[in-house]
């Protein structure tokens, strides 16, 4: 590449003073350099042409750049490959300032590094795989976000390639001195199924609805339970003083067992007239309640239905 020369010197613009003079001043200074020291300066531009190790040539054997970059642009950065102090050492290596390696703390790694030890608090942030075998809750996979030594959060979650998410499980913990115990964060997927709990500490899904032949029932994870009957139909004939009542008790079974009696409490609703008659619920059991229809005059076929409200533990 030959030295360039100088062509004309352009006329100065011309702009409002006080611009006017620092232009006047500017121009004069690169006329008095490019002139007066016209051959240090095109000396200096062929020591750049031959000497350059970073635009077109290598630095420590790394290209940068292409070999005839256009003006003012890099394009490319190669290398065969980066290390040294300044890049991460392994997927574990949560040095400060460093470069993160692709696959290192579990990053784009198919297989992320497994993390064998649940109460290991000063883990490096990332991403990791872990087993059921090492104590960890199950088989799945665990996401660290690490604030400082002995600090942090983990997310651990895992699924069911059959039932991906209707089996997804997500689990969230935070350290301090220790790590605290696992909270079960809700999704669309689990709000709805078989509540659980253990030692008073729900452990499954937030409501659960069902129904048989003895009528429909909802739990809640709190352990509140609701059931209600189908709707039937009593004579009211028997005579009980100024009133009539049904001929015996209807022994209604719940549709699903309650925990205890104690607290237990039922309602009767008529499904026609409620002028005509109502009802009574005697709850004895976890398991059943009798029923007794009243009216102040004699009916057949007094439809109702019944509710029972109590705690499922």
């Amino acid at each position: 590449m030959s030295i360039p020369g100088f062509s004309p010197f352009p006329e100065i613009p011309q702009r409002s003073t006080p611009e006017a003079d620092f232009d006047a001043k500017m121009y004069a200074l690169f006329q008095h350099f490019a002139t007066t020291h016209r051959n240090e300066l095109l000396a200096f531009i062929e020591f750049l042409e031959t000497n350059s190790v970073v635009i077109g040539a290598a630095l420590n054997g790394t290209t940068i750049g292409l070999s005839d970059p256009a003006a003012a642009k890099f394009t490319t950065l190669e290398a065969d490959s980066i290390g040294g102090a300044a890049v991460q050492a392994n997927a574990t290596d949560a040095s400060d300032g460093k470069l993160l390696a692709v696959g290192a703390g579990g990053i784009l790694a198919t297989n992320p590094p497994n993390l064998a030890d649940p109460a290991q608090l000063d883990v490096p942030a990332g991403l990791y795989s872990i087993a059921a075998s090492d104590g960890w809750p199950f088989d799945g996979a665990l996401l660290q976000l690490r604030r400082n030594a002995g600090r942090g959060v983990q997310i651990a979650a895992r699924g069911s390639s059959s039932a991906p998410n209707a089996s997804s499980e997500i689990l969230v913990r935070t350290s301090g001195n220790s790590f605290g115990g696992w909270a079960q964060l809700i999704h669309a997927e689990n709000l709805l199924g078989t509540v659980s709990q253990s030692g008073g500490t729900p452990t499954g899904a937030v409501i659960e609805r069902g129904s048989n032949a003895n009528g429909e029932y909802v739990r809640f994870a709190d352990g509140t339970q609701i059931c209600c009957s189908g709707d039937w139909s009593e004579d009211v004939t028997t005579a009980q003083g100024a009133l009539y009542r049904s001929a015996a008790p209807k022994i209604w079974t719940f549709p699903a067992s309650f925990y205890s009696s104690s607290g237990l409490v039922g309602h009767v609703g008529a499904t026609g007239n409620s002028q005509t008659h109502w009802g009574v619920v005697r709850t004895t059991s976890p398991s059943d309640a009798q029923i007794t229809i009243f009216s102040h005059s004699q009916y057949t076929d007094r439809t109702v239905r019944a509710t029972a409200i109590g705690r499922w533990f």
